[in-house]
């Protein structure tokens, strides 16, 4: 190799683009959606919600109750 292994990390923290923080696009709202599970609220109605909201497009309720579905089985106590 040309480059020991610190070169390489230094070079590549300079190089690549910060990666998302987080694995949703929904994660800054989780406490929302914790609080709205608890008052007995299903992703299918926070997805609702949202684009009631105009968070969501109408076209992407689907996939935004599937998001929020799986961030709340992340998150899940």
């Amino acid at each position: 190799m040309k480059h020991t292994l610190a070169e390489l990390m230094n070079k590549s923290a300079k190089t690549l683009p910060p990666q998302r923080a987080g694995r949703s696009a929904f994660r800054l709202l989780l406490p929302l959606f914790l609080e709205m599970a608890e008052r007995g609220h299903t992703a299918s109605s926070m997805a609702d919600f949202l684009v009631q909201e105009k968070e969501v497009a109408p076209e992407r309720r689907l996939s935004a109750c599937r998001s929020i579905r799986n961030l709340l089985a992340r998150h899940a106590s």
